[in-house]
């Protein structure tokens, strides 16, 4: 074994981090965050360097290659500087902090974020990506070095001014502003500012490199529902079907990549991240539900199977996700040759698969194919002389085979974290998707992961945020308490274990006490994290939901559940404190914008009471249709929930049939006994709108 890997280098060797410990052998001597390093800063009165990224991003993995593992850059750093680097999916109070900074700075961020700071942690330079040496206009990493520790040999007052200047500046972003009246208005506006972003040509909004945002299809569904606009809709539904068919999803393995370069959704960034599924798969129920087009369904199940087949721990959690490279190369385990497709299937299965996903021999991206779909699938059965059913079976043994295959070639690296908040998210759409598929296996894994939370990162009924090669650590955040909640609802609605919501609302009693800023919104973080920018008060959805948009939307659905009406004046004080710019700006604001749909919607509620344990598909299908604005639970058992949901009181399955019970806020109907009868209640009190067919 070499000397290299039995004497690691810097101060990164005890850390658990997949990201930290691919620079444990830097000659750089990085320090994980913490008083050891800040100390060292003030003692010896040096700047502070930190550089922030996470273990699957592509641009990380190349400026460490460049410039962290070369010996110059390496003694540069070390005489001039403390060196520090996090991991921000451990640490996202200190990423958002920093990003803001570097956003106020330079315009723009992203990942490797890299910052120069006070010995106080302030920040006065920013940037990400940089190469080693200069390049055109372009200044080299080196160069920027040298340059910030000649100006703090000369300058330091005036490093130290802007330092404070720019922390103060980012403080003030967490106050809040003038309080917004809950009015559809908003929704209007939001609605027409999606139709001026929107992709007429290739779907989705703005400009590339194009993020999936799961959460604005998602939104557009709603908002098309409620203002009866077809247009909406057809946005969303496009948006979707053009992720599913272009090449940011993995054609043949199942999930989807963090993001298109390109306008058309053709090549991604290959690094899939656990948060996406969850979202995409989410919004793909959403899809479905509202159509009743199976396309949508077939979507979401094979993001779910791939998160089952790859991220999953054995005991039950999931891990982070996969990184975009492999080999030393983003990209090379998910490209395909035509010789390589020959070797795996016969040669008229190459001929079909080749036509429907558009491999060439000149190849779509640095001479290889990233498979990808432009045409629907009708159009190919049609081509084929075959029925959609007939060539969807058959492509999917082709796809099979090709896996089998890729799975031999090197594969990409796995973070095998498992973080408290995205397992949250994966909970509710594996939930969700596990009742309204029928599917046990995908209820199975969200009551498994639960099951893995509460064993592993509950401790003493305060939850933590990561898990990893046994170690529990770091306190959880409000993103965690929020989205862990999300998935908790979603999982007492798919079986009525009032386990769950007790839960949730034990989670959101502890959420409030530990993040309530006293003016009716919510810090991002614990009083305990007050060091790098505060505490975080972020308003806008990200890569993820914001916490305190997420939270709207639970405290919504704890109330209408739970009769706790106090809840929903929670959530309607948060809305009116983070609504002044949602209606300008929705596509960062979405989940907000779908919460202030929600409280301004007529709240209904659906029981179902089985006397057999188990509702027939007459009644399920009912309880499939697109109605966000309705609560439906399905029980055998209700004396069990009836503490937690006092409303459901002295309902019994009458004569020993299926009985449904469909409420308004103020008043319920009689109880009906047959599926048809509900079905006419439901048209008449809770018409659905959809515009597909």
């Amino acid at each position: 074994m070499s000397e290299k890997k039995t004497k690691p280098l810097n101060h990164l060797q005890h850390e658990k981090s997949p990201y930290l410990l691919q620079h444990v052998h830097n000659p750089v001597d990085w320090y994980p965050w913490g008083d050891e390093a800040l100390n060292r800063a003030q003692t010896e009165n040096k700047p502070i360097f930190v550089s922030i990224g996470y273990s699957t991003c592509h641009w990380c993995h190349v400026m460490a290659h460049e410039s962290f593992e070369d010996n110059q850059v390496a003694n540069k750093l070390n005489q001039n500087f403390v060196s520090i680097k996090v991991d921000r999916e451990e640490r996202p109070d200190i990423d958002a902090g920093f990003m803001h900074a570097c956003q106020l700075m330079n315009g723009h961020g992203g990942w490797p974020l890299n910052l120069f700071l006070t010995p106080a942690g302030k920040p006065f330079y920013a940037l990400t990506y940089a190469p080693t040496h200069t390049q055109g206009q372009h200044p080299g990493f080196l160069e920027i070095i040298d340059k910030i520790a000649e100006l703090w040999e000369r300058q330091p007052n005036n490093l130290i001014h802007a330092g404070q200047q720019l922390a103060t500046a980012i403080q003030e972003m967490e106050f809040h502003s003038n309080e917004e009246d809950l009015k559809e208005d908003i929704l209007l506006r939001a609605a027409d500012n999606y139709r001026k972003l929107y992709d007429q040509e290739h779907a989705g909004f703005g400009q590339p490199p194009k993020f999936p945002q799961p959460h604005n299809p998602a939104l557009l569904i709603r908002l098309a529902q409620r203002f009866a606009d077809p247009s909406l809709e057809q946005m969303a539904l496009q948006t979707l079907r053009n992720i599913d068919q272009g090449g940011i999803t993995d054609q043949i393995g199942g999930g989807m990549h963090r993001y298109s370069v390109d306008e058309r959704w053709l090549v991604p960034h290959f690094e899939k991240m656990l948060y996406d599924q969850a979202l995409i798969g989410d919004a793909y129920l959403d899809a479905w539900q509202t159509t009743d087009d199976s396309y949508y369904k077939y979507a979401a199940e094979n993001i779910c199977d791939y998160v089952l087949r790859e991220l999953q721990h054995p005991g039950g959690g999931f891990y982070c996700g996969e990184d975009a490279d492999s080999e030393g190369i983003e990209g090379t385990y998910y490209l395909w040759t035509l010789e390589e497709l020959e070797t795996c299937l016969k040669n008229s299965e190459k001929d079909i698969f080749s036509d429907i996903y558009n491999l060439t021999a000149q190849g779509n991206f640095e001479g290889k194919n990233i498979p990808h779909r432009v045409l629907p699938l009708r159009h190919f059965a049609k081509k084929y002389q075959l029925s959609e059913v007939e060539l969807s079976n058959q492509l999917e043994k082709m796809k099979s085979k090709l896996l089998l295959v890729r799975n031999q070639r090197p594969h990409p690296h796995l973070d095998v974290k498992i973080l408290t908040g995205w397992n949250g998210l994966m909970i509710a759409t594996l939930a969700r998707a596990g009742f309204l598929m029928k599917r046990a296996d995908y209820l199975a894994a969200a009551r498994n992961a639960l099951g893995f939370i509460r064993q592993n990162l509950l401790i003493q009924g305060k939850l933590k945020r990561r898990y990893c090669a046994g170690e529990t650590s770091i306190a959880a955040f409000h993103e965690d308490y929020a989205y862990l909640i999300r998935g908790l609802i979603e999982l007492f609605l798919a079986d009525s274990n009032p386990e769950d919501l007790e839960l949730a609302l034990i989670l959101t009693d502890s959420c409030d006490q530990l993040f309530a800023d006293g003016e009716g919104g919510f810090y991002d973080a614990t009083a305990a994290f007050s060091e790098g920018m505060g505490r975080g008060r972020n308003k806008q959805d990200g890569a993820v939901p914001a916490a305190a948009s997420v939270t709207a939307h639970n405290l919504i659905r704890l109330a209408r559940l739970t009769g706790e009406n106090g809840l929903e004046e929670q959530a309607r004080k948060l809305l009116r404190l983070h609504l002044s710019h949602a209606d300008q700006h929705p596509t960062a604001f979405a989940l907000l914008l779908q919460a202030l749909d929600l409280t301004l919607s007529d709240q209904l509620s659906l029981l179902i009471v089985t006397p057999n344990h188990k509702a027939t598909e007459e009644w399920l299908v009912l309880t499939r249709q697109f109605r966000p604005q309705m609560t439906t639970i399905i029980t055998s058992e209700p004396q069990k929930l009836s503490t937690i949901l006092p409303s459901i009181a002295g309902r019994r399955a009458i004569e020993e049939q299926t009985t449904a019970w469909f409420c308004s806020a103020k008043s319920c109907l009689e109880p009906v006994t047959q599926p048809q009868e509900l079905k006419q209640l439901l048209a008449n009190y809770a018409p659905l709108k959809t515009f597909s067919k």
